[in-house]
């Protein structure tokens, strides 16, 4: 009677393909100058250490 019964196996589903990244906005206006000021406050920092001499 065992012999009969077909075991269940789930349908293999085809891998969903990547969704893709959104791009990114435009920069906001304050990062150059974020940036600008954190290498000024580094080189400070630096000269301050003595690393710079």
């Amino acid at each position: 009677m065992s012999d009969n019964v077909i075991k269940f196996r789930r349908p293999e589903k085809p891998p969903e393909p990547p969704q893709p990244k959104r791009p990114r906005g435009p920069m906001p206006d304050w990062v150059p100058f974020a940036c600008i000021l954190a290498a000024a406050v580094a080189i400070y920092l630096a000269g301050q250490a003595g690393i710079f001499g």
